[in-house]
């Protein structure tokens, strides 16, 4: 009888840190910024609905889509990136308001 009492312990803990890891997944998807703005939604909604498979997957692919933040640590990254949306904007491919708004982004440190 003993064992089975272990069991159904191991068992609770089980379910309750699945449990746990779910809603984790959950609110580090709200709380996060993503590169492209459907992705949280998607993933939100992966997780949501299916739970085991959904937080597996975002672990996996999910969090590398999501946006890096512009350190403070290391200011030359700032200008770094600066350097390269202007590459972008001397190739055509960013227009000058575009390039104005994300350069107005990096110095501000928002994003």
């Amino acid at each position: 009888m003993e064992m089975f009492s272990i069991l159904e312990f191991l068992l609770l803990f089980i379910v309750i840190g699945l449990f746990g890891i779910w809603i984790w997944a959950l609110i580090d998807i709200i709380s996060s910024k993503f590169r492209e703005d459907m992705m949280q939604i998607i993933w939100f909604l992966v997780v949501f609905f299916l739970p085991f498979i959904g937080v597996l997957l975002y672990l996996l692919l999910g969090r590398s889509m999501k946006r890096l933040p512009i350190t403070e640590h290391n200011p030359g990254e700032k200008y770094d990136h600066l350097t390269k949306i202007k590459s972008l904007l001397d190739e055509g491919i960013l227009t000058p308001e575009e390039y104005e708004a994300e350069k107005e982004k990096i110095l501000n440190h928002t994003k």
